[in-house]
């Protein structure tokens, strides 16, 4: 979208110029007045063949020439773009911009998604379903009006590209909580992961992978999870070859509707919830919101399966699976308030 505004301004300073020289021309090389160089200049690259208001000199004839030449190309060329912006949608896309960048502005702690392929819809539908707010980083604009005519205006978007330091400031990276690179090779993921870590240091950044000797270097890079798709999918063909009940399972889990439903999440306990002193026996958590407590991730080690004695501090995340309504109401515990969202 920048580059056709710049295409706009270029051609709207095009004419100005052309039809400057025209006048000038006229003005001096045949002393017209400025009405009537005005004039001469406009039938001149509008070429509808009017005669000149007073014959030419040799040198007007040959200053037209080069007008005609130089200046119908350069009206025909601006035209072109301002016509292209202004009744075929380009202007319209241009104010939805702006007024996107300002929706963006003033979010905070929210979630940056780079690229809408295939991994990268499903972590859109998953964000959608969840109710989270998320900025969308992606050059093709064609991408993003599949999901505006599937989803409406239920996410934030950033047209370009995201190895561009501008554009992951747009989509508000010193804000931001979690950015996600799902681009198509690790090149790209490595420059976003870099350029991310470089605009916010505290950001949580994770990415795909998809050579695995590449982990690493992302890694090293500053991106805090490193997801290869391969490895998931061969430890899962793996298990499943090998073991018929995980595999029994692992079916039931993906063909049982309610079971979809059942979701992963990580929930902190802040000093005002009621939980904090408590042992997990004492805040009886399955009972007061039906979650499954998995583990308690503590400032230097994480529990899983912890013992009902357990102690939950201030500051302890607690892992649990349960329903989107479920996870809501711990929140709510969780940080003494009614905000619904994780």
């Amino acid at each position: 979208m920048q580059t056709q505004i710049k295409k706009v301004v270029i051609s709207m300073l095009l004419l100005v110029v052309i039809f400057m020289f025209g006048i000038l021309g006229y003005y001096y090389i045949e002393e017209y007045s400025f009405i009537n160089s005005l004039y001469m200049t406009f039938i001149t690259l509008s070429t509808v063949g009017f005669r000149e208001v007073i014959p030419l000199t040799d040198q007007g004839k040959i200053f037209t020439c080069l007008l005609i030449f130089a200046g119908v190309s350069g009206v025909i060329y601006s035209l072109g773009h301002l016509t292209t912006f202004f009744i075929e949608g380009e202007m319209k896309n241009y104010l939805k911009g702006v007024k996107m960048k300002k929706k963006i502005n003033a979010m905070k702690d929210h979630y940056i998604i780079v690229g809408c392929g295939r991994t990268g819809k499903k972590i859109i539908e998953e964000f959608i379903s969840n109710e989270l707010e998320f900025v969308i980083i992606e050059k093709s604009y064609e991408e993003i009006e599949r999901y505006i005519e599937k989803f409406g205006d239920r996410f934030h978007y950033i047209i370009g590209d995201a190895t561009d330091d501008e554009n992951l400031k747009m989509a508000g990276i010193e804000k931001a909580k979690v950015i996600l690179s799902v681009l198509a090779t690790d090149a790209e993921n490595l420059f976003i992961t870099l350029s991310s870590r470089e605009l916010n240091k505290n950001i949580k950044i994770v990415t795909r992978v998809i050579e695995v000797g590449n982990s690493k270097k992302l890694k090293m890079a500053g991106a805090d999870i490193v997801i290869s798709p391969l490895e998931i999918e061969s430890s899962r063909l793996f298990a499943t070859a090998t073991q018929s009940n995980i595999l029994s399972f692992l079916d039931i889990m993906s063909n049982n509707s309610s079971l979809q439903t059942l979701k992963f999440a990580s929930v902190e306990i802040k000093t005002t919830s009621d939980l904090e002193g408590k042992n997990l026996k004492e805040a009886m958590i399955p009972q007061r919101t039906n979650l499954i407590v998995i583990g308690i991730e503590k400032k230097s080690r994480t529990e899983f399966n912890p013992m009902s004695h357990t102690k939950i501090n201030a500051g302890d995340k607690l892992l649990v699976l349960g329903s989107l309504d479920q996870i809501n109401s711990l929140n709510s515990i969780a940080d003494g308030s009614n905000k619904k969202s994780f």
